[in-house]
């Protein structure tokens, strides 16, 4: 364990619980639309899904029993490689779970984040045609 670094059992519960939330979140998002919502607010529904999605896939494997030594370096990679929009989703649900995600958040906190897929404000900017 590095330093910093929160036990093993508590990396574990975080990530369990991490799943839950993001489980019943897809579950909320991918619920029929009732007929008063905006036809645009299904793609945005799906968006969000896709992106929680996104985040928690690599989860169930971080905890399965030959492969829970890697959990920190897991979550180190997948914070890491995680769009602003993204980071944003792990630090609060994290609050909501009352886990002390510092050691990897504040650790990291010079690092940019990935340009985010789902989000246009968080994309690199496009370069101007070059004309012949």
């Amino acid at each position: 364990m590095e330093p910093g670094q929160p036990p093993q059992a508590a990396m574990e519960a975080a990530t369990a619980d991490l799943l839950h939330v993001g489980f019943l979140e897809i579950r909320f998002f991918t619920a029929p639309l009732l007929e008063t919502h905006p036809a645009h607010a299904l793609h945005r529904r799906r968006e969000r899904a896709n992106l929680i999605a996104d985040i928690c896939h690599q989860l169930p494997g971080l905890l399965a029993p030959q492969r829970r030594d890697q959990l920190a370096d897991g979550l180190r990679y997948l914070w890491q490689t995680a769009s602003a929009t993204k980071r944003h989703w792990l630090r609060s649900r994290w609050d909501h779970l009352n886990y002390d995600h510092r050691w990897l958040t504040e650790a990291a906190a010079t690092e940019q984040p990935s340009p985010d897929e789902n989000n246009r404000n968080c994309r690199p900017p496009v370069p101007p045609p070059v004309e012949p």
